[in-house]
């Protein structure tokens, strides 16, 4: 409990220093009853995607927008997103989102606007989610880790499974929520193949979620590896894939390293 009020607290900071930010969820009407929509006790507003067709239609043009060529397509958005689940949104008013998002926009000072958002799709493992997409545009930091962590409290998720390529910057916001254990390679392949991993975190211990996010949680690596290595990045997914145990310790990644903890 002590553990839960302290990442509280945290996201209340978080909050405070970004006044006009809200937390919202986007997803298919029905589902309203199966998220958290306190999550650790804040208030998030639950928007049926059949009534907010505007919405949607932004979250779509920002996510094509900030993923080029891999964005979701309108069709994946609707069967696969929010059909069977719900995207965690940070909405804000359009001044406060980066100029270029705001330019693709085209939208004035006061229009509401998606500063963040999350999706993280349902799997047939029960407690376990996929991330799916993650993206911001709010300056200033932080929106990125609060928007994935919230969602997922809204999602009632213990366990997440991810897929990142070791150069991305968005190794360091997933190890915002801790220790990021390699699973392996993409399960049919992928557009980045050679660059790309598949993660899971564990978001079911308040106190290591905690410590992360406070940038507290040091765990030394044991070996350091250019993201531009990729013979020996690959020969990390084969010691994973064979079983090992494997963890990026936050930041994930540092210097054009990436930080891996055997054992």
């Amino acid at each position: 409990m002590r553990d839960s009020r302290s990442l509280t607290r945290q996201a209340e900071d978080f909050f405070s220093r970004h006044p006009g930010v809200s937390l919202m969820a986007l997803g298919s009407g029905e589902h309203v009853e199966s998220l958290d929509l306190s999550p650790l006790g804040l208030p998030a507003t639950y928007l049926p995607a059949e009534q907010n067709l505007e919405l949607a239609a932004q979250y779509l043009v920002l996510n094509q927008f900030a993923f080029g060529g891999i964005g979701v397509p309108r069709w994946v958005l609707s069967d696969l997103y929010l059909l069977p689940g719900a995207i965690g949104l940070l909405r804000c008013p359009a001044r406060m989102l980066e100029p270029r998002a705001r330019e693709r926009l085209g939208l004035a000072d006061e229009d509401p606007a998606i500063g963040a958002a999350y999706y993280a799709a349902p799997s047939l493992t029960p407690g376990l989610f996929i991330g799916v997409s993650l993206m911001s545009f709010l300056p200033g930091g932080g929106a990125g880790a609060w928007v994935k962590l919230l969602t997922l409290r809204m999602l009632r998720a213990k366990r997440l499974r991810g897929v990142a390529q070791w150069d991305n910057p968005s190794v360091r916001v997933h190890a915002r929520l801790g220790p990021l254990r390699l699973v392996g390679r993409v399960p049919g392949g992928h557009e980045y193949g050679e660059r790309t991993f598949v993660y899971e975190t564990d978001v079911s211990d308040d106190a290591r979620v905690v410590a992360a996010m406070e940038r507290r949680l040091v765990l030394e690596p044991t070996r350091r590896v250019a993201v531009t290595d990729l013979p020996a990045l690959s020969g990390l997914l084969d010691r994973a894939d064979a079983g090992e145990v494997l963890h990026l310790v936050p930041p994930g990644v540092s210097d054009g390293q990436v930080l891996v903890r055997e054992g």
